[in-house]
């Protein structure tokens, strides 16, 4: 990780006034002052923190660091929030030869439709001296996909979590499934059925996961530690070299020590070096990790496995959103059936073709109302894209159906609350 010298020298860097005006505002630092120095780590505690709101509002031209006609490219942010997309500036790719540790990628590898990772694996190849040639998977044409990538000789895969079983069930049908060597999986947690799916389904396959944000320039936030084996916790990650970790408590944002079993929201500080369009200075995820090993034997620093989003109000599903404010809309359409207090719990069930997401929602309904009907009507309302509602979702097979019971029942006993297991 970064040192303190190097933390140090990089807030001196990102102060000075010829630079972006993102951080001396943050700092209320005013015209003409000079760049801000720190004495001692107590000086790193107290900076304020970097949030993703601090981001949207801040034009790109007051956070770049380089002219814009150096910049390589623009990553925007998912959206699963609900908030004002955010543009994000890159510079050139760097750190990315940790997978040559997996596969060593001289055939073409089948990437998720992200702009920026058919880029870094063209990359990975061409420093190696292999041809560039990455295929780019395109759900709605899965089945042409596959073919094409059975005749280019693909014998690696980066895909989303969610992606993954489509393309196994058209990769067994032509007869490629075992030629597969790498699978990175992006996008989600690789959870424990999907792990045992890929395994049977890719039995040559090395697993590894991806955990990275489209906020951070210098990708991806965690390096792999080893790859998914089945042992528990299933991902684990460590810093890379041009990062720097903290953890935090969510709630009061007091520093928490990074010792075995310690619990936080992960803050990090990411400097690739120069060209930098935007170093981060302690950003906050908004992710919380749970500390594997305070020092790793192998890497030399703590390790970290990813729990979930700190107040968890949305959800990835295949082809969408899960939102807490969505479920809240429709139940207030209800206001006859139902209240709007409920939990909505999510896991996955193992079917032939694939873990698939089984939502559980406990509501407060009305006396006499029937749970099924009642499920089955919130399904065909409730959207998971502008267009797209789960109802869809289930008739096309990407989910199983969704499930009412009473909030009484629910474990938790907490309203307007997402929780996955």
């Amino acid at each position: 990780m970064l040192s303190t010298e190097e933390r140090t020298s990089l807030f001196e860097h990102c102060t000075r006034e010829s630079g972006s005006s993102f951080y001396r505002n943050l700092y209320g630092l005013k015209p003409g002052s000079p760049a801000r120095r720190m004495q001692d780590l107590g000086g790193w505690t107290a900076l304020p923190f970097v949030t993703k709101d601090a981001l949207i509002g801040s034009p790109l031209s007051e956070r770049l660091f380089i002219p814009l006609r150096e910049v390589n490219h623009l990553r925007t942010s998912s959206g699963t929030s609900g908030k004002p997309p955010l543009f994000s500036p890159r510079t050139n790719l760097r750190n990315m030869e940790y997978r040559l540790a997996y596969h060593d990628f001289k055939n073409p590898i089948l990437s998720y439709t992200v702009p920026a990772m058919p880029h870094w694996h063209r990359s990975v190849q061409s420093s190696q001296g292999f041809p560039a040639r990455v295929l780019t998977f395109d759900p709605k044409n899965a089945e042409a996909c596959t073919r094409l990538a059975k005749v280019a000789g693909v014998d690696s895969m980066s895909l989303f979590a969610f992606h993954i079983p489509l393309v196994a069930e058209h990769m067994k049908r032509h007869g490629i499934a075992d030629r597969i060597r790498f699978i990175e999986v992006a996008g989600e947690a690789c959870t424990k059925l999907l792990f045992e799916f890929m395994r049977d389904t890719f039995p040559n396959a090395t697993i590894i996961p991806f955990y990275g944000s489209s906020e951070v320039e210098d990708c991806p936030i965690g390096m792999p530690c080893r790859p998914i084996t089945g042992e528990e916790p299933l991902s684990v990650y460590h810093a890379k070299r041009s990062h720097y970790h903290e953890l935090i408590d969510p709630d009061t944002l007091a520093s928490v020590e990074a010792l075995s079993g310690a619990e936080g929201e992960l803050v990090i500080t990411a400097y690739p070096g120069e060209p930098s369009s935007f170093p981060l200075i302690r950003y906050r995820t908004g992710d919380v990790v749970r500390v594997v090993k305070d020092r790793c034997e192998q890497h030399g620093t703590w390790s970290f496995t990813v729990l979930g989003r700190v107040g968890m109000d949305f959800l990835k599903v295949p082809g969408g959103v899960l939102r807490a404010d969505e479920v809240e809309r429709v139940l207030r359409t209800m206001p006859e059936r139902v209240s709007d207090r409920y939990e909505l719990h999510c896991s996955e069930e193992k079917t032939p073709t694939g873990p698939k997401l089984k939502p559980v929602l406990y509501v407060e309904a009305r006396e006499g109302e029937d749970m099924t009907e009642l499920a089955r009507d919130i399904a065909k309302s409730l959207r998971v894209a502008p267009s797209f509602t789960y109802s869809d979702g289930v008739e096309k097979g990407r989910y199983l159906a969704l499930t009412c019971g009473p909030l009484s029942a629910s474990a938790h006993g907490k309203a307007r609350r997402l929780n996955t297991r």
